[in-house]
């Protein structure tokens, strides 16, 4: 979901505790001055659980990112860079990738990190009965081999195109086998230690020093004080008593004037959603999920919810230009209320349904964009109620592939197969939506398999648009975010790359 998202909550959702703390507020031992240097965020939701590989929730992966680290990592600019890999070869044939790990790289229990961690970390991605959020990102790999302690080898079954970016994402964090529980556990080996978590206050992380980055965290610590009201924060922010903060288009125009405060936003790889169950009547029948298409005004969700700082998107955020179909490309995107009605019609609901639409019931932008669709859906004849689910709940229940209906946001991510393939081809990791094409998923097979750019694109193209005109999803809005910033705060530059990767640079 926010993934973002990261899409992903980028984005989807939520995470606990590590090695040296506990949920009921124990510390670990530490030299470092917690207050000094100290750098403090306001954060929307506590995490609810800390498991990398397992649990994408936006409000998790915004502690793990800063905890752990990946073979590869993305800057500011998606450009590729290593992390814990300093370098690597893929074969002619792109059947094998070899990764040349850095040495005397420890985990925060210090131990040193080797290749068998990392044969262990994607092992257990790959495991079934671990039901990681990642495993249909790696399908490709056939075996993985560790001839020394500073190499991996990874053998494919075929060529994957998308694989070094994969490697990057939070979701393919490197874990010691020691740790049992990496939810009431974590132990990285990331610019930042866990330290305490004290449920619906705060989040506790103190600067690893041993981080391989000579220079980097530049902050000694961070604070994620839980503020799940917008008010609350941005109140907090004009007081001092936090230093960073997400906040609405609305919130942004009052302090662009506040003094001490700076106002910083960039165009996201989020967007917003509204969630199909296949599965389920009258959602089963491709004409009702086009006729819901036609009966949405995005550009009131767009002038509304996000008073007009947004795009329209389709299933690749614009941010990601190169990659993403211009929305013109989509009949069902003009919004056409007798076409709604016509094919309701042929669908044999000439009079409309019932249902019910779930939304987290701590995102405003979420319950406004209930609001709104429920409107214009009973223009249509459908009666949907909204149903406002506490955090926790929400995330369940997106696991679960029960809903009817769901609006929520994801994070597009940096590469066309997260987007993609995923999200929504038969077998991808965070397809909630029980949406099978056999059509869809070759078209993103292939991409996942040709090296050349411009293939890709012709491939993914048409994936686009069959996956419209299929309409798992409702693709809405990408939202320019906006965060208040302390002046007492130095370095905080945020970007669609991510909050972590803003925040590993940021001091006072």
């Amino acid at each position: 979901m926010r993934m973002r998202f990261i899409a992903v909550l980028i984005l989807c959702l939520s995470l606990v505790i590590m090695g040296s703390c506990s949920s009921t507020g124990k510390t670990s031992k530490t030299n470092s001055n917690t207050n000094e240097n100290q750098i403090v965020v306001a954060a929307d939701q506590d995490p609810v659980g800390l498991d990398p590989q397992k649990v994408p929730a936006a409000s998790s992966a915004r502690i793990y990112s800063l905890v752990y680290s990946s073979l590869t990592k993305m800057d500011a600019n998606f450009n590729l860079k290593p992390d814990l890999a300093k370098s690597w070869e893929i074969s002619q044939d792109g059947k094998t990738v070899t990764f040349h790990l850095r040495q005397g790289v420890k985990f925060h229990n210090g131990r040193e990190f080797t290749s068998d961690d990392v044969k262990y970390s994607y092992e257990r991605i790959l495991d079934p009965k671990t039901a990681s959020i990642a495993a249909s990102y790696f399908k490709s790999i056939d075996s993985i081999e560790t001839p020394d302690k500073y190499t991996v080898v990874f053998k494919l079954k075929n060529p994957d195109s998308a694989l070094l970016a994969n490697t990057s994402s939070p979701f393919a964090s490197i874990v010691p086998k020691e740790v049992k529980d990496l939810n009431t556990e974590a132990v990285g080996t990331g610019p930042y230690k866990l330290d305490k978590i004290v449920e619906g206050q705060y989040v506790l992380l103190k600067k690893n020093p041993d981080y391989y980055v000579k220079g980097l965290p530049k902050a000694n610590s961070i604070k994620f004080l839980i503020m799940k009201d917008e008010a609350q924060r941005t109140a907090a922010i004009r007081a001092g008593k936090v230093d960073i903060a997400s906040i609405s288009a609305d919130t942004a125009k009052i302090l662009s004037k506040a003094k001490n405060v700076s106002v910083k936003e960039y165009q996201s790889l989020e967007y917003s959603y509204l969630g199909i169950n296949v599965n389920k009547k009258p959602f089963n029948d491709p004409k009702v999920r086009q006729a819901i298409s036609y009966a949405v005004d995005r550009n009131e969700i767009i002038k509304t919810v996000w008073k007009g700082k947004a795009k329209l998107t389709g299933p690749i955020a614009p941010a990601q230009d190169k990659w993403a179909l211009d929305t013109s490309e989509y009949p069902s995107y003009q919004h056409n209320v007798e076409k709604a009605k016509e094919l309701l019609k042929e669908a044999g609901y000439p009079n409309g349904f019932k249902t019910t639409i779930e939304t987290a019931s701590t995102y405003p932008d979420m319950i406004e964009t209930a609001q709104i669709l429920q409107q214009q859906l009973k223009a249509v004849g459908i009666d949907a109620q909204i149903n406002q689910l506490e955090w926790g709940n929400y995330v369940e229940l997106w696991s679960s592939k029960k809903m009817d209906l769901m609006v929520g946001r994801n994070t597009s991510g940096t590469d066309p197969d997260r987007s993609l393939r995923f999200f929504f081809a038969t077998d991808g990791s965070a397809n909630v939506w029980n949406y099978s094409n056999k059509d869809y998923d070759k078209l993103v097979e292939q991409g996942l398999q040709v090296s050349d750019d411009n293939q890709r694109k012709e491939l993914y193209d048409q994936a686009q648009k069959l996956l419209v005109n299929d309409s798992p999803n409702l693709f809405l809005a990408s939202p320019i975010n906006f965060y208040a910033v302390s002046n007492k705060v130095k370095g905080f530059v945020p970007t669609a790359a991510g909050e972590a990767v803003a925040l590993i640079q940021t001091s006072k």
